[in-house]
């Protein structure tokens, strides 16, 4: 006799009525769309106000690159993105001020500009490094938040049958996640298929929610990183790094950032998480990203002579099913702070990032509350609480679907990186790509060549230096 047979049957309707209540009561709400401003998250405001006062720190734009090969059916693109814009209510948001914060505008339509770009006029071999070159471009254009649109979308061709597709959306509005959305949305409504209802809830609804579980949970967890962040020092303004040679290649283009890719394999990766032939790490194996942070830390630990290390973890505040299919900005910053005094091995590193992880993810806070809970006085140019950043990215896959087109992901480089130093792991097939990108005030591009080849040998042999 099964469990669930042993329970009488109006005993078990009880208990099914009780978890749908508490399942109601726990979920998203829905506001009414009225036409008025709306509530704003800490992840809008945290962007709204970076756009206006620190572009330096603001979170860089989303990007989506396809490469497309076939017919392609541009008045059927252009009915896919207006189909893609009516289901998500965040990519039709505008942002107006009030009180000094923003406030959201839902709009009924927007149009979206898709433009058609032809390099067919080109010699063949100038044709893809151009359709780089502008695409880098665009990804670093900046949008009107008062005004909208926020993406943009942008057709390359290269040859009779050969598009590069880039999209570009202000982080505001979408983050990595939801691109991988937009991307499937795009794809199903250009193949002809009809897109589902709209998601319920929508980013407006979780906005509010958020704002009031964040009005909850912040007094009772800013003890915790008063305590966890006390003392700590910016990292890079007292590292002795040269600044680069000006008039530069990448100045004059107007970059920023530069970034230095390298590609270690998954093997290595799976060993680092044992403790890298050290032997095991203090309760077993740790996930990839919290080795690949520990090696990260090591990297920052040579340049910098420094063993108080603290990173900005990239986290994302999906965590209710409901909110799985929503376009928006859900993603937080979250400093982890490691010291590597009386460590002997890089085992116990591992056990040190492992812990400092479960704590910080125990006691998030939206970034911005943190950073006015804590008080600290700001240095100019400096990023509050930590100028090192950490990303770790899924395998990108470009969705199918496209009513006969072969695509692929478009590898295009984004140096718009917001922090100092920040790296970027994403697992590619058999390999890790490990992306570093550094500002150009503090880093060169050989700089981070260098850099990048350095924190490939750290994977490949891990050890802590004296």
């Amino acid at each position: 006799m099964t469990r669930s047979a042993e329970v009488p049957a109006d005993r078990r309707e009880l208990m099914a009525r009780l978890l749908a209540s508490k399942a109601a009561a726990a979920a998203v709400p829905v506001l009414p769309r009225t036409g008025e401003p709306m509530e704003c998250s800490h992840e809008q405001r945290r962007g709204w106000l970076a756009a206006r006062a620190a572009p330096e720190t603001a979170p860089p734009n989303v990007t989506l690159g396809l490469a497309l090969t076939g017919e392609l059916d541009l008045p059927r693109l252009a009915a896919a993105l207006a189909a893609l814009v009516s289901r998500h209510e965040a990519l039709r948001t505008r942002y107006v001020a009030a009180d000094g914060l923003p406030r959201q505008v839902v709009r009924r339509a927007q149009p979206v500009p898709l433009e058609l770009v032809d390099l067919t006029c080109l010699p063949e071999p100038e044709r893809e490094p151009e359709a780089l070159a502008l695409a880098l471009a665009a990804a670093g254009e900046r949008f009107d938040l008062e005004r909208g649109p926020l993406l943009r979308l942008t057709v390359y061709r290269v040859g009779p049958l050969e598009h590069r597709l880039f999209l570009v959306c202000q982080h505001i509005a979408c983050d990595g996640t939801g691109v991988a959305l937009v991307a499937a949305d795009l794809a199903a409504a250009y193949a002809g298929e009809e897109l589902p209802p709209p998601p319920v809830p929508q980013y407006a609804d979780y906005a509010a929610w958020s704002v009031g579980r964040a009005a909850e949970r912040t007094p009772r967890r800013l003890p915790y990183w008063r305590e966890r962040l006390a003392g700590l020092e910016p990292l890079f303004p007292r590292l002795p790094l040269p600044m680069p040679p000006l008039p530069s290649a990448d100045a004059a283009a107007g970059r920023a950032s530069a970034t230095a890719r390298v590609r270690v394999g998954r093997a290595l990766v799976e060993r680092l998480r044992g403790g890298g032939g050290d032997g095991p790490a203090g309760g077993g194996p740790v996930t990839p990203f919290a080795a690949l942070l520990a090696a990260y830390l090591v990297l920052l630990h040579e340049i910098s002579g420094r063993r108080d290390l603290v990173v900005g973890a990239v986290t994302s505040g999906r965590g209710r099913r409901e909110l799985e299919p929503v376009v928006g900005s859900f993603v937080n910053l979250v400093p982890l702070r490691v010291g590597l005094d009386g460590l002997t091995g890089f085992p116990g590193l591992l056990a040190r990032v492992r812990e400092s992880v479960a704590g910080a993810l125990a006691n998030e806070i939206p970034f911005d509350a943190l950073v006015s809970g804590l008080g600290a006085h700001r240095l100019p140019g400096v990023h509050p609480s930590f100028q090192a950043a950490f990303v770790h990215r899924g395998d990108p896959a470009p969705p199918a679907g496209w009513a006969g087109l072969d695509v692929r992901v478009w590898e295009h480089e984004v140096d718009d990186g917001g922090f100092d130093l920040g790296l970027t792991a994403t697992p590619r097939g058999g390999a890790y790509e490990l992306a570093l990108t550094g500002r150009l005030v503090r880093f060169t591009a050989a700089d981070l060549a260098v850099l990048a080849k350095r924190l490939a040998a750290v994977v490949e042999r891990p050890s802590l230096p004296c």
